[in-house]
């Protein structure tokens, strides 16, 4: 894709005018007009403040920079390079911090990276009970997957519904080919259209996720971090994921002796 197009979809995304977003970027409406119809060839400064004005993320700001033959601005490095030692470490303290709970570290895709061993051991026991895990990944997929978490989750449709929505409204902000792949594998699985209907009224302050497994019902709510000064398309798009207990019998799940070794770090997935 040329790098005026993806502007001219960022944009457009954003619900953005051309004369809104050339004043963002200090730019002339005519010259930014010129570039999305590929009349002008832009620097790679005028770029990255558009790229600035949109806010794009490292990673779209490197797709625009290259689309338009330029080098990327920000670094992807792998989590496992010698480089990344120190978040990983920042990583695996979090996770270790968090037990007796359940944490785990994503990708901006819902991939999942590392878990810490109540995480582990979650997996483990729907592995026990219903067989082994679709070949994925990835956390949303196995949400929707009859063979993957789904047959466990006792509000599917309300959870199931709630992701939609969140990645509905990724797509909306980033033209993400990787992001619309796994949504079209989620149509594949599940009504999507009836899942956005399905809003159930609630009266609590956060969606809470209910499982059953072992004959006991498990209820948890989660919440998401970043790395908040990231200037590596790695690291910025990391999420780590830890769960909380929402009521006291699942608390007590979590924390009973022999329930989780406690000793063991966390692993990569």
């Amino acid at each position: 894709m040329q790098a005026g197009h993806l502007l001219s979809e960022w944009r457009r995304n954003r619900r953005l005018s051309q004369l809104d977003l050339a004043v963002r970027a200090e730019v002339s409406s005519r010259h930014l007009s010129f570039v999305e119809t590929g009349r002008a060839q832009p620097s790679a400064g005028l770029l990255q403040r558009l790229a600035e004005a949109l806010d794009l993320s490292c990673r779209d700001t490197n797709h625009l920079l290259v689309a338009a033959g330029h080098p990327p601005r920000f670094s992807e490095t792998r989590l496992d390079d010698p480089a990344m030692a120190p978040v990983r470490r920042a990583l695996e303290v979090m996770l270790e911090n968090h037990s007796p709970y359940p944490a785990a570290v994503l990708d901006a895709h819902w991939n999942l990276l590392l878990a810490n061993p109540a995480q582990q051991a979650l997996i483990q026991a729907v592995v026990a009970e219903g067989g082994p895990l679709p070949q994925t990944g990835n956390m949303v997929e196995l949400v929707f997957h009859p063979e993957g978490f789904r047959p466990f989750i006792a509000n599917w449709e309300t959870v199931a519904g709630f992701l939609l929505r969140r990645l509905r409204r990724d797509l909306d902000t980033r033209p993400d080919t990787v992001l619309r792949a796994l949504y079209q594998r989620l149509s594949e699985l599940a009504d999507v259209d009836a899942l956005l209907e399905h809003t159930p009224a609630s009266v609590e302050p956060m969606l809470t996720l209910e499982l059953d497994i072992a004959g006991r019902r498990l209820r948890t709510f989660s919440t998401l971090a970043c790395f908040g000064t990231a200037v590596d398309v790695v690291v910025e798009e990391l999420r780590i994921e830890h769960y909380f207990p929402a009521d006291d019998a699942t608390r007590a799940f979590f924390e009973e002796a022999g329930g989780f070794d406690r000793t063991e770090g966390p692993e990569s997935v």
